[in-house]
This record gives structure tokens, C-alpha cells and sequence, in this order.
């Protein structure tokens, strides 16, 4: 048995799908494709911005299910710059560590 998910409890507005195709780097006429609905559906729910749209059945299904998706990606990109920022940082610390130990021996005139 498949694990749910369940959708996002937010209704989903113009801006939720703009961000989907834009993440997913889709024209209209292809998310159009990919949900089985008219371009005209997609450009008239994106034209809604962040008000609440009408959509049913398999297009709003395919919909939470990307929208879930991207938000992981998103987040994922967001762990991993993070991830990086602190690699650079302990990364910088341990040559300044390094070149200061160094100094230290040539200063006591231990250097070999």
C-alpha cells in the first residue's frame, strides 16, 4: 500500500501556478498538456495572482502533487546552501587556524 500525501490545506491561487511551471520550466501550452485543460485555463488561473482558483478532478490533483513537489525542492536548495555556507565558513576558519599556526612557528623560529 502507497503512503498518501495529502495536498496542501491552502487553496491554490495564480501564483501557486506560476511558481509550479516556472520551477518546473514549462511554457503554458505544456503545463496545459501535462494537465489535460486548455492553455487558456492555465494563462486565466495564473491571471488570478494570489486569488483563490477554480480547478477540479485530475488537474488539481496533478497540481498539489507538484506543488508539493517544488516546495521540497525548494527546500532542499535551501538545506544545501546552508549546508555550503557552513562548509566555506569552518573551511576559512581552519586556514586562517592553519596560517596562524604557521606564523606562530616561524615567530618562534621553528620553521622547517
Amino acid at each position: 500500500m502507497l503512503p498518501s500525501i495529502k495536498p496542501p490545506t491552502t487553496s491554490l491561487t495564480g501564483t501557486h501556478v506560476r511558481t509550479i511551471r516556472g520551477a518546473l520550466g514549462l511554457t503554458i501550452a505544456q503545463l496545459a498538456n501535462v494537465l489535460g485543460v486548455h492553455p487558456s485555463s492555465v494563462q486565466r488561473w495564473e491571471l488570478a495572482g494570489g486569488q483563490p482558483i477554480k480547478v477540479e478532478g485530475v488537474p488539481l490533483t496533478v497540481l498539489n502533487a507538484l506543488r508539493i513537489r517544488v516546495l521540497h525542492e525548494a527546500k532542499g536548495r535551501q538545506l544545501a546552501a546552508a549546508t555550503g555556507q557552513q562548509v566555506s565558513t569552518k573551511l576559512a576558519t581552519g586556514g586562517v587556524l592553519l596560517a596562524l599556526a604557521v606564523l606562530l612557528l616561524f615567530a618562534a623560529g621553528e620553521e622547517k
